[in-house]
């Protein structure tokens, strides 16, 4: 949420005397400015209206930068000259259908004159770091207005809302940024008695990356009037929504010749970045990391959309960018992703963020191979098959990789409950395709079958999952060939009892297609409210073709996730090479995050198009929660940084980590064994922690949704959570 009040503050009225003495003088409401100060007839300042730009000041008028020799960046990224256009004589009362910075009370003396109106000077104020030259701090100052008229200086307590980009003096008002990022914020003051005003304060982040290119040719990108005759934008593709804490995507495009000349650009409200170099073809580009990370630099400083411009100098002249605009949601993704690497027969995994996977799993003697795996979705416990062929059963603990049981029971695909505690298996199951072929429910570490999961229809059920709320299990009911080869599904959805060992309730909530008949695969979102799932030409990938699409528990509501799928970024039969879709299970960020293996192009990095031998990779896709009918609630899909490319990765199983014990740190609740992550003091790193600091903040753990701190988050999956949409 953009933290700016638009004029940042409440207005109380004490009458209409107050209000008309307030208002003496003209009274008249004045329009923001172009500029680092915005002032509006409700931040204390009357703008003259001859002057369009007014800069971000001190208490004595001066600007606010620390730009050497370049000309103040006006707010939302708007160059402005430096120019004081600000009447700071007569703080003004807006009208009370009007939010403004000026708060009116009678709880204030001065004097036989009380104080009845408070402002906060300056107004939106907007400090620049350029190329990590911090600006010169800003005093804040408090402008109270009596009921005479008079103006007043006051005393009180000033705060600010975000203490990682900027520190403010409690009892000075003096705001400094620290240089970590660029950010928004509100600045508070509170004089007592009533009296309080509020205004934002920005900071903005400048990098700049020149290696020593020709001046000439830089001031030629800002004359370009032609459109780039060749270069063409390859990965990432427009609307991408990344998440932090993940390595900077490789900008890739075609089309340029070795000795031509980038400038990338990059901008958003409290962020720039501007590159110049050569890169020539293949051309790939990534943000520097020395002297400073510029993506860890961008993407902790936007919370929103930023533009990214590229654009080609081939010696003679410059041409018009091509141009993206990406989104950065304000959250690391969480969890780990659970792989199997073809190429060496093995489950890994891999944390977002890692810079490569993690061969964990601990075989004991005569089990060379681990496939065909699910993982419950705290993280604690996989089922997978061993050996392939047959593939018999076991489980794995996923702290330590050793094995827990191993059922010598042929399998092939299992679903784990949520917490690991029981296992449905038998997709193998081959006895013809009447109605009575099961899935068998056991303990994690047992053969005794439960129960067994049977539905009044023809069919095997096959590649079962789990709901994280543990009430309902997906699947699809094939009817034809192995459990490998199979091409004829559709899928059913059944509610299960593990305290009196139950199935009950099994429906058909989507049947197959004509185009695409193989419908499996599904995956619980976070809310256990949506189901994503494939349809596919065939249960393998390999020489295959597969979508991604979405229902709801009914089926009454489903939608083909075209932007996941590649829709309008990558060529028609690129946009069905996409399988295996897993939800992580809980949502951050704003979205539901989505893993999915595809073997479709990476830009120029991975370009065989040929079905036989094209790579396996894993995407993720943002999903908006809660999609209308109709729409598409999915966003173009990323690269997932850290695999490695010579490797065919596939099932892609997206859990929590294998928990954290006190007093180990943490981002959030579902990090910790106990539920709960916070600081004990002020300025410390959170750390994981038994109970709870009074409510339940998001992520951490809850029982319901009254548990939780913010009103408007939900109880899911046993933890605090905004479902978005």
């Amino acid at each position: 949420m953009d933290l700016r009040l638009q004029s940042s503050s409440l207005v109380l009225f004490i009458g209409l005397f107050a209000l008309g003495v307030a208002c003496s003088g003209d009274g008249t409401a004045t329009g923001g400015t172009d500029s680092d100060t915005q002032s509006s007839a409700t931040m204390g300042s009357t703008v003259d209206p001859t002057s369009s730009n007014t800069d971000a000041t001190d208490p004595t008028g001066t600007m606010t930068t620390a730009g050497p020799g370049t000309d103040s960046i006006g707010t939302m990224g708007t160059d402005s000259d430096t120019t004081d256009g600000t009447d700071t004589s007569m703080p003004t009362t807006m009208d009370p259908t009007t939010a403004g910075t000026t708060v009116t009370s009678s709880g204030t003396d001065t004097e036989d004159d009380p104080v009845v109106a408070v402002s906060i000077e300056p107004v939106d104020p907007v400090l620049h770091i350029y190329d990590g030259m911090l600006p010169d701090p800003v005093d804040f100052k408090a402008i109270g207005m009596t009921m005479g008229g008079d103006e007043v200086e006051l005393s009180g307590t000033w705060t600010y809302t975000n203490l990682d980009i900027a520190t403010i003096g409690e009892q000075t008002g003096q705001f400094a940024a620290n240089g970590q990022a660029g950010g928004v914020g509100t600045v508070a003051f509170d004089a007592g008695g009533g009296l309080q005003a509020a205004t934002s304060a920005t900071i903005k982040m400048h990098i700049t990356d020149d290696p020593g290119i020709d001046p000439e040719i830089k001031d030629d990108f800002g004359g370009a009037v032609d459109p780039d005759p060749s270069m063409t934008l390859v990965y990432p593709y427009n609307e991408t929504v990344f998440p932090r804490g993940l390595t900077g995507p490789v900008i890739q495009w075609n089309g340029g010749n070795p000795n031509d000349t980038y400038y990338i650009h990059a901008e958003s409200e409290t962020f720039e970045f501007e590159g110049w170099g050569q890169v020539p073809p293949p051309s790939r580009y990534s943000f520097p990391a020395m002297p400073t990370d510029v993506w860890l630099k961008l993407t902790a400083s936007t919370e929103g959309t930023i533009q990214v411009d590229i654009q080609r100098h081939d010696g003679n002249q410059a041409y018009l960018a091509e141009t993206q605009t990406w989104t950065i949601a304000p959250a690391n993704l969480t969890g780990t992703i659970y792989y199997w690497e073809i190429n060496t027969g093995n489950v890994v995994r891999l944390k977002p963020g890692d810079t490569g996977p993690e061969n964990f799993i601990q075989k004991p003697p005569g089990i060379s191979c681990v496939a065909c795996h699910s993982v419950s979705k705290d993280g604690s416990t996989i089922a997978a098959s061993f050996h392939g062929g047959w593939s018999p059963w076991g489980t794995i603990d996923s702290g330590s990789g050793e094995v827990l049981h191993n059922s010598e029971i042929s399998s092939g695909f299992q679903a784990i409950s949520p917490n690991g505690s029981h296992v449905l298996w038998g997709h193998w199951d081959n006895g013809g395709f009447g109605t009575d072929n099961k899935l068998s429910l056991s303990e994690y570490n047992s053969n005794t079958e439960l129960a067994a999961l049977t539905v009044n229809a023809p069919g095997t059920p096959s590649h079962p999952a789990w709901s994280g709320d543990g009430e309902k299990v997906a699947f699809s009911m094939r009817t034809d060939g192995n459990g490998l080869d199979f091409t004829q599904s559709n899928l059913w959805i059944t509610g299960v009892d593990l305290m009196n060992p139950s199935f009950f309730d099994a429906t058909e909530i989507v049947v197959k297609s004509q185009d695409l008949p193989t419908t499996t695969f599904p995956t619980f979102s976070p809310d256990s409210q949506w189901i994503a799932f494939e349809r596919a030409s065939q249960a393998r990938a390999r020489g295959g073709r597969g979508e991604i699409w979405m229902t709801n528990l009914d089926g009454s509501t489903m939608m083909r996730l075209d932007r996941a799928n590649g829709l309008g970024a990558i060529t028609p039969e690129q946009q069905q090479t996409n399988f295996e879709p897993t939800f992580m299970p809980v949502s951050v960020g704003g979205y539901f995050w989505l893993v999915v293996g595809s073997e479709r192009q990476y830009g120029n990095i991975l370009t065989d198009t040929n079905p036989n031998s094209r790579r396996k990779q894993l995407w993720v896709t943002a999903i908006k929660a809660n999609p209308e009918p109709g729409e598409d609630p999915s966003n173009p899909a990323f690269w997932l940084p850290g695999q490695e490319l010579d490797n065919q990765n596939m099932r892609g199983e997206w859990a929590l980590s294998p928990c954290k014990n006190l007093g180990e740190s943490c981002q959030a609740g579902f990090d910790c064994c106990d539920g709960f992550c916070y600081s004990e003091q002020e300025g410390e790193d959170p750390m994981c922690q038994e109970t709870p600091m009074g409510c339940s903040q998001l992520g951490d753990a809850c029982e319901e949704a009254s548990d939780c701190c913010d009103e408007q988050a939900t109880c899911t999956f046993g933890f605090c959570t905004i479902i978005p949409g």
